[in-house]
């Protein structure tokens, strides 16, 4: 009765991993994820926040033109520097108009970027899905046969499965934030996108994409540790241990692997350089 159950859960712990594997959706695009939200950041991004974006590059633009003047009032004075001065301001305008413009097609290249480094690193783990490559019948087959024993082992197995059923939820979870995250910073777009041309506030700018990358590079890190765990958890099937002591190796490799998800944001931000 036991071992039939415990064969059913390590069934299920399987199945479980290798459905980590599938990764939630770390492999979809924004539209794949959620069309309907999706959609709604990019109406938002055009119909919202450009406006306003545009309203604040014409005050940073009546501002540098205000600078400008200043500079060539105590410049040489020769015609020659004043249009040079004039359209080096419009220049920049011109450029940071075209920046509020493709905001959107902005930050969907930088998610393209972090998407192809998922992609490659899913190449290396079967299209998407990493096998999870536990040999149940091994394990089954050096399962003791006394009542204890097995009451032991079962006992630990339900344990480990409970946690790999929480550790599923998280990785879900995790997956969810980002891609929220992700929608807004990509409805919001325009507006940091605007301080570049403000030699004051750029870092305002350059410090959003730098966390927009940082989130979308947390999916390719999330992922990679996800790879990991089938690899940890495939050596457990292997060891001399009884399956108890297995089991409980699983539930220890288990909350490794949640520590290490959970610390993905932090360290994609470390990467990116992002505040």
């Amino acid at each position: 009765m036991f071992a039939d159950e415990i064969q059913k859960m390590l069934t299920s712990m399987t199945e479980i991993i290798e459905a980590l594997g599938q990764n939630s959706g770390l492999l979809s695009s924004l539209d794949e994820w959620n069309s309907q939200l999706s959609s709604y950041a990019q109406a938002i991004n055009s119909g919202v926040v450009k406006p306003l974006a545009y309203t604040v590059l014409a005050l940073f633009i009546l501002l540098e033109l205000y600078n400008t003047t200043q500079r060539m009032a105590a410049g040489p004075g020769s015609n020659t520097y004043g249009i040079q001065q004039v359209a080096v301001v419009m220049i920049k305008f011109v450029l940071c108009k075209l920046a509020i413009d493709y905001s959107y097609d902005i930050v969907n290249t930088l998610f393209a970027v972090s998407g192809q480094i998922t992609r490659g690193i899913a190449a290396y783990v079967g299209s998407g899905q990493v096998e999870a490559g536990l040999d149940i019948d091994s394990v089954m087959a050096g399962l003791e046969t006394g009542w204890t024993a097995q009451i032991s082992a079962w006992s630990s197995m339900q344990i480990a499965t409970v946690v790999l059923h929480f550790l599923s939820i998280a990785v879900n979870t995790i997956v969810a934030a980002r891609f929220v995250e992700l929608y807004l910073y990509t409805a919001l777009a325009a507006l940091p996108i605007t301080t570049f041309c403000n030699q004051e506030l750029h870092g305002i700018g350059l410090n959003f994409l730098k966390s927009y990358m940082a989130v979308s590079i947390q999916g390719a890190l999330l992922y990679l540790v996800i790879g990991f765990f089938p690899a940890l958890y495939a050596s457990l099937g292997q060891a001399g241990n009884d399956l108890t002591s297995q089991a409980w190796a699983l539930v220890g490799q288990t909350f490794i692997l949640a520590l290490a998800a959970l610390s993905t944001g932090k360290w994609a931000r470390s990467i990116c350089n992002a505040m």
